[in-house]
């Protein structure tokens, strides 16, 4: 009886030190559902390498690309909810997904568990120095003389690239076409291989100032700092069309509280850094965070936005 009273006396001890274990004890894994090369992957890449310093320890990024995110979004729902695989989502892949995919082996909006909200970007619509048009107008123009001839990208179908190009084809009357991509480097490598012909982009502001695309407009509700000669899309004459993309950290559903409130405090904390916050806006982002209860609110608001442009304009994916 002593023997097993001294084993039972080991096993609670034991069992209270993995209770109180420190997190993290090991290396953490940020899930990207796109290839490198877009916003969505650099947003991580700065996070992930700023929260590796604070947590102390390494942080990997993961790109797991296709299926209009959705392959990547369900490995980090399915993953274990041991605070050693985070996420960042945007809302095509936790929110328009939902809405444009008839079946998906996942479910975003419970299995996987807001943090913070980290960035909104609004985008560029910018075109192929080929491409005779140097405004919207012009654009256009060229769309009604030629039916269906233009081309432009989008990282994915029902993404907020595709749903602006989109709303652009309902509100000026034109046919243009679709091409889905798997995420904004492949699409913007074929714009700037001319491939394509414009497209609506949040990363190709350097590709503007070097001369290599030309920007039309600006999609947000003021004009974008470091292109201040760009108008927006209302100023245009085209009311209402407004698109941010936004992005923003995730675990699996089901991990412990005590590990979601202390990544929470970390994003704060590095998003109202300066430091941060310059360089979200210099690729036409702005840094911010929220609780987690604040950023499903957000999110559920989102989807409620996008819901009637979806079903208007009858996108759907298996």
């Amino acid at each position: 009886m002593k023997f097993v009273g001294l084993l039972l006396g080991f096993l609670l001890a034991a069992c209270a030190l993995g209770a109180g274990a420190a997190w993290p004890e090991k290396p953490i894994k940020i899930i990207v559902p796109y290839p490198p090369g877009g916003l969505t992957d650099a947003v991580a890449r700065q996070i992930g390498g700023v929260l590796a310093e604070r947590l102390k320890q390494p942080v990997v990024i993961e790109n797991i690309a296709g299926g209009g995110g959705n392959i990547g979004a369900d490995r980090a729902a399915k993953s274990p909810a041991d605070g050693y695989t985070l996420y960042l989502g945007n809302n095509a892949t936790v929110g328009l997904n939902t809405l444009i995919y008839k079946k998906l082996p996942f479910d975003p909006l419970k299995d996987l568990a807001p943090v913070s909200i980290v960035a909104e970007s609004q985008t560029l619509l910018v075109v192929h120095p080929s491409v005779p048009a140097k405004t919207v107008g012009e654009l256009v123009a060229l769309a009604k003389a030629n039916p269906g001839a233009l081309n432009f990208g989008s990282t994915g179908a029902g993404g907020v690239s595709h749903l602006a190009g989109e709303m652009l084809k309902t509100a000026t009357g034109t046919q243009m076409t679709h091409i889905a991509y798997k995420g904004t480097g492949p699409a913007l490598n074929d714009l700037l291989g001319g491939q394509i012909q414009f497209m609506f982009n949040d990363t190709a502001l350097p590709q503007v100032q070097a001369g290599k695309l030309r920007a039309l407009a600006v999609t947000g509700k003021k004009r974008w700092r470091d292109a201040p000669e760009v108008p927006t899309m209302s100023e245009l004459g085209i009311a209402g069309f407004e698109t941010y993309n936004w992005f923003g950290l995730f675990v699996p559903a089901g991990t412990p509280a005590a590990i979601v409130a202390q990544l929470n405090r970390e994003l704060v904390a590095m998003l109202k850094d300066p430091a941060m916050q310059s360089w979200m806006q210099s690729r036409g982002s702005e840094a911010a965070s929220s609780t987690p209860e604040e950023f499903a609110a957000y999110i559920r608001k989102d989807v409620e936005k996008w819901a009637p442009v979806v079903k208007a304009v009858g996108i759907t994916a298996e």
